[in-house]
């Protein structure tokens, strides 16, 4: 496969967090303009010699303090869009976590207005088309989640398509978030979860239980025939993000990958970046590296992006359009 090619190539991404895909260049913007002195660009991206989820995870707290303004979080928000649109990412959907960005005081509902205003100004200067999920930690309470489901709900905007949650699957299972989950059902929105990231492959089978049509990574059902028959069963996708994976040591090295596994059982998934910077890749970079170890070919690529489609949250008519597209523009390179 030819990176110029694959970066040309109309891709979708599901799976694609705020906080950790704001480039470094926004970053140095946002220091200058706030006044921050010393922001060390290396302190936001992490690398193979990472040796944790935890240490991965550091680098939020060096990226967080710049997204406590509305302002902030509407000119972060265009430039992820702006990120995936060099690349010619089709489909894009964003996740954010209100409640992670109300240190300045912020309310939950400004928080929400100021990412939605970035993705109708994302939806008028580039041709990559856009939506948001919400996230819910799972450490915050059943009442939290309530709340900020509440205004998600009282917002009414049209590009929030879907509730996802996040956060430390060793110390709050799948189970303890039961009820939660259950609301978000009640309330009407899609839902996805992070699962399966740390060796949990029970949490997976948990949240497909919970009804959950999308799993957050899900890396570790490779270890569980049950998991991945379940997978292929209920046809739940995997959004899998392989080079996170690597830096968070979710695998010890790319041959655990269950690429050609998930492939043999049928098994939906796509592939992500989860966060452009704090990876430091770009989805381009995630194919090329599956193409490079695992041979993967143009006609693969696009079955990834087409079943990436298919299960994304967007309308119908979006769906259509950009199923079109990836079908038309992939037919010079299929073998």
């Amino acid at each position: 496969m030819d990176y110029r090619i694959v970066k040309e190539l109309p891709k979708i991404e599901l799976h694609c967090h705020l906080d950790g895909s704001v480039s470094v260049e926004l970053l140095q913007e946002l220091a200058q303009k706030d006044g921050v002195a010393g922001f060390d660009p290396k302190s936001v991206q992490t690398s193979h010699d990472c040796t944790s989820l935890k240490e991965y995870l550091s680098c939020f707290e060096h990226i967080l303090p710049f997204l406590q303004s509305a302002e902030n979080l509407t000119l972060a928000t265009l430039d992820v869009i702006r990120q995936a649109a060099l690349e010619n990412v089709a489909y894009l959907e964003i996740r954010v976590a209100p409640l992670l960005h109300q240190q300045a005081g912020l309310s939950l509902t400004e928080v929400i207005d100021a990412v939605v205003l970035g993705v109708e100004q994302g939806r008028t200067q580039y041709l990559t088309k856009t939506n948001l999920l919400i996230i819910g930690m799972r450490h915050h309470t059943h009442q939290e989640h309530e709340a900020l489901l509440a205004d998600v709900l009282a917002s009414t905007k049209e590009s929030i398509v879907g509730f996802d949650f996040a956060g430390d699957e060793a110390a709050h299972d799948t189970l303890s978030i039961a009820p939660s989950i259950s609301v978000v059902h009640q309330s009407g929105l899609n839902l996805t979860l992070h699962a399966g990231e740390c060796g949990c492959y029970q949490n997976v089978i948990e949240a497909v239980k919970l009804g959950a049509k999308r799993i957050g990574h899900g890396i570790a059902i490779k270890d569980s025939e049950e998991a991945m028959a379940l997978c292929a069963k209920e046809k739940v996708l995997l959004e899998m993000c392989p080079t996170s994976n690597l830096q968070s040591k979710a695998i010890q090295s790319l041959d655990e990958f269950p690429l050609r596994t998930f492939f043999a059982k049928q098994v939906p998934f796509m592939i992500s970046t989860d966060n452009r910077t704090v990876s430091n890749t770009t989805l381009t970079d995630e194919y090329m590296l599956l193409a490079t170890h695992f041979g993967l070919t143009y006609r693969e690529m696009m079955e990834i992006n087409q079943c990436a489609m298919t299960y994304s949250f967007a309308d119908s008519l979006t769906k259509a359009t950009v199923l079109a597209k990836i079908s038309q523009s992939y037919q010079d390179y299929l073998d």
